[in-house]
């Protein structure tokens, strides 16, 4: 089919269903003038909430609103907690934190009250009150985790994302689940994961498919085009573009419009270095009614005009994205201090007052580099009709231009500053989490034994041992958390510590071989499933080397542990393959003595690291490991130990997908190959 079209038959569709929206929305309207009760008025309110919410999000917010007020005042509890989640899911997209967090808070209350089941209108599925219950909770998760996400607490919406797909899992809730991998591809992508990224996305879009449910297929297209281009495959990355335009288009979806135009416009001027089109699609960013970041788009726009050579509109689209980028930030940094203050109680007229002044402080800002810019085109002007003041008019306007420059490098720093911020956060929280569970846990405990207090003086042995075994389990769980903070303080002292410990000889071949077994029995005893192939090559020619035997020891022991995960992780993926091939998981430690130095190997059959991983594994607090699997210190501290020992530590990897065909329709070419080849750390000590 000609491109041309292919362009009108999306134009038609899209006028077809423009149509079919506005016939949609009046008889919505038509519906809930007539609406005889309560249970009505709720139901045809929910859906013109959810009808505005990526189109007009104050008008979502105001049927979300009276959609709350009709379920409190009928005592339809669930309702009250869906609502609650569309009109946070709102407020997020506003900038409004603080408000979106009361909103997503209130309504998990709500649902993981058990006394709440079926306390909700009846709805069109035949889900009973628990299922019901659970499937407003895996939504709640799900809208929660993306709000945590446009704060920057990545960590919390992974956990979040992961906790809704638990649910939808267990449930078997298959549209739920396409929504959550869907979020989740695009959580993989962000860590530059690409293979588990690229699979689910594609689980994302046969679900959806499945379930009838093709709204969010337009995100799910971008997200497939981004992965696209991350593999180089730049025609398959325009193929998904494009179908994600048509989709988004088709559902008036703002949004998702935004994100594929400023894919689309990053594509052209970075990839195809055409400066027109990368245009083209910055300027129908502009046209979305504010929905992109306008500092971000004229950015966009600079760049392509400093491609083209028009050194008049690069100055001018620099001018007004550095006035926009202030603007954002400013306005950022008010919400996001509003939610660290938990300021969900605070009166609307202030924070009405607040947006005035930010906006008022806008205003004057933009007045006056208007002015600015006005006086600078009007001398422009003068200079065209005056050849003789044209060389210091010149003069001016290279000033003017490093003045613009050198703000755009005052907001960069602002942003770095900003960034070691949230890493110092990051550590804080990695503490904290575990701490939490301990506190949490106490608490429980202390309801428990009053429970079962009362019910030995009433007689009940069998309720009080229930309970006292309800007890137990907590009292493990708080065991648990506690070594893991304790583990993780540790951790850090000794990354921190520059130790103590003496050199001594020491058979290298026997301490690498003593640690070898402990890392595989103590994995076996966590996991009774665990398997892996242990093999040893020692060179007896080594002898005994000067070395501090704790020091090294907790090195090789770190290696053999991350072998050992590297391994169990790959007979678990092997699973997804459709071309299942025998895999027997395998990790080789060996020693060799060279000219001046010893050398130890540790290798595993896992499935590999990318280019992007190898470049970060020694860096402090950096992990691929699951939340609560890993603290990021083991190999940061393997590299300054080896260090120490004026040693040096280095890694081989070959990276690919797990061996096989992946379960997918159609990858883009080159996806499918086969498995990583796994990784080989190797140390080299010198021979004192």
């Amino acid at each position: 089919m000609k491109i041309g079209h292919f362009i009108l038959i999306v134009f038609l569709i899209q006028v077809e269903h423009a149509n079919s929206q506005e016939l949609l929305k009046d008889s919505l309207y038509k519906a809930l003038h007539h609406a005889a009760d309560d249970s009505s008025k709720y139901k045809i309110q929910a859906r013109l909430a959810d009808f505005y919410v990526e189109i007009d999000r104050d008008s979502s917010i105001y049927f979300s609103e009276a959609c709350i007020d009709l379920a409190k005042k009928n005592q339809k509890f669930l309702d009250v907690a869906f609502s609650l989640s569309t009109q946070g899911h709102a407020l997020t997209h506003l900038d409004k934190y603080s408000e979106a967090f009361t909103c997503f808070t209130e309504a998990i209350k709500i649902a993981n009250n058990p006394s709440y089941n079926g306390k909700k209108w009846k709805s069109d599925n035949n889900n009973s009150g628990e299922r019901e219950r659970y499937l407003v909770l895996t939504k709640l998760y799900q809208e929660f985790a993306n709000m945590m996400a446009s704060t920057n607490n990545n960590e919390k919406s992974m956990e979040l994302l992961l906790t809704a797909k638990s649910i939808a899992e267990r449930n078997k809730f298959l549209d739920n689940l396409g929504h959550i991998n869907l979020d989740l591809g695009q959580k993989y992508l962000t860590q530059n994961i690409v293979d588990t990224a690229w699979q689910l996305e594609r689980q994302a879009m046969q679900l959806l498919t499945d379930a009838g449910d093709i709204k969010p297929l337009g995100y799910c297209n971008m997200l497939i085009g981004m992965i696209s281009l991350k593999m180089n495959h730049n025609d398959s990355a325009l193929y998904y573009f494009r179908k994600s335009i048509a989709i988004s288009s088709y559902f008036n979806n703002l949004t998702n419009l935004n994100g594929t135009f400023r894919q689309m416009a990053s594509f052209y001027l970075n990839v195809q270095k055409d400066p027109d089109s990368a245009i083209h699609y910055s300027y129908r960013r502009l046209k979305l009614n504010g929905e992109g970041n306008f500092g971000e788009i004229f950015f966009e726009l600079a760049e392509a005009y400093k491609l083209k050579g028009n050194r008049d509109s690069v100055i001018k689209y620099q001018t007004l994205a550095i006035i926009e980028k202030d603007k954002d930030f400013s306005k950022r940094n008010i919400a996001l201090n509003n939610l660290k203050n938990s300021a969900m109680n605070e009166q609307e007229e202030s924070m009405k007052l607040k947006q005035s002044e930010t906006e008022y402080r806008n205003r004057l800002r933009i007045a006056f580099i208007a002015g600015c810019l006005g006086i600078v085109i009007l001398i422009s002007v003068i200079l065209y009709r005056n050849n003789i003041k044209k060389q210091k008019v010149n003069k001016k306007l290279e000033t003017t231009l490093s003045n613009l420059k050198s703000t755009q490098s005052q907001l960069i720093q602002s942003e770095k500053m900003a960034s070691l911020g949230e890493l110092t956060a990051g550590i804080a929280h990695e503490i904290q989490n575990p701490l939490n569970f301990v506190n949490n846990f106490s608490e429980v405990n202390e309801e428990l034994l009053a429970e079962m207090k009362d019910e030995l003086d009433k007689g009940n042995y069998i309720d009080a041992k229930a309970i006292a075994n309800d007890a137990i389990m907590n009292q493990q769980k708080i065991l648990h958390h506690g070594k893991r903070a304790d583990a993780i303080v540790k951790g850090m002292l000794q990354h921190s510590s520059s130790g103590s410990g003496k050199k001594e000889p020491t058979d290298i071949n026997a301490l690498a071989d003593e640690y070898f077994r402990l890392a595989y029995h103590g994995l076996k005893a966590k996991d009774k499933s665990f398997n892996a192939r242990m093999e040893t090559e020692f060179d007896e020619s080594i002898g005994k080397i000067n070395i501090i035997p704790q020091e090294i020891g907790r090195v090789i022991l770190n290696l053999i542990n991350n072998a050992f995960y590297a391994v169990n992780d790959r007979a678990y993926t092997q699973q997804l393959r459709t071309n299942n091939k025998p895999y027997e998981p395998t990790v080789t430690v060996s020693t060799k003595k060279l000219s001046d130095k010893i050398e130890i190997r540790v290798k595993d059959n896992g499935n590999g690291m990318p280019a992007s991983i190898k470049e970060k594994i020694f860096q402090p607090f950096f992990t691929t490991k699951p939340t609560g699997q890993g603290t990021g210190l083991g190999l940061s501290l393997a590299y300054d130990i080896v260090k120490a020992h004026d040693g040096t530590i280095t890694v081989n990897s070959k990276f690919g997908p797990p061996g096989g065909e992946l379960k997918v329709d159609t990858p883009p070419a080159g996806l499918v190959g086969k498995g990583g080849e796994g990784s080989e750390f190797i140390i080299q000590l010198p021979i004192v």
